[in-house]
């Protein structure tokens, strides 16, 4: 390490292991692992009504990363559960997220979910919009 400017930085070349903040580690009935409870109802909804889906995957738009908690392949549907919305950063993040998918003509579905009624409900009423079909409540 050598000082720069009253701090520490790694010397050039060395890369330095960044910890990530927020793994996923819930497992659902899938065996995919998610990074909070209300994922992991709405995957495991999604796999108890064989709804096929891909847990964030990543895709650039307009140049920056973006991964969406849950992708439907065979709708080609963007499905964001925000659970978070009392939090100013999780708000404003998704908030910026919206228009870049409608910019791009990506269908979406953000989800507010407060943990107040069903959760499973509120997907299945969302989803149907999109003629997205469930085989069990």
């Amino acid at each position: 390490m050598r000082q720069k400017s009253g701090k520490y930085s790694p010397l050039r070349g060395i890369r330095v292991p960044r910890k990530r903040r927020f793994e996923p580690v819930l497992a659902t009935e899938s065996g995919v692992k998610v990074r909070s409870q209300y994922e992991k109802r709405c995957a495991d909804y999604l796999f108890r009504n064989k709804i096929e889906f891909q847990y964030e995957p990543i895709m650039l738009l307009g140049g920056r990363q973006f991964r969406p908690d849950f992708f439907l392949p065979e709708y080609n549907l963007f499905l964001e559960i925000c659970g978070y919305g009392h939090m100013p950063f999780y708000r404003d993040h998704t908030a910026h997220k919206q228009p870049v998918y409608r910019e791009r003509g990506l269908q979406s579905v953000f989800l507010d979910y407060e943990g107040k009624g069903s959760l499973e409900t509120k997907i299945r009423t969302e989803l149907e919009r999109f003629g997205v079909k469930f085989l069990v409540a």
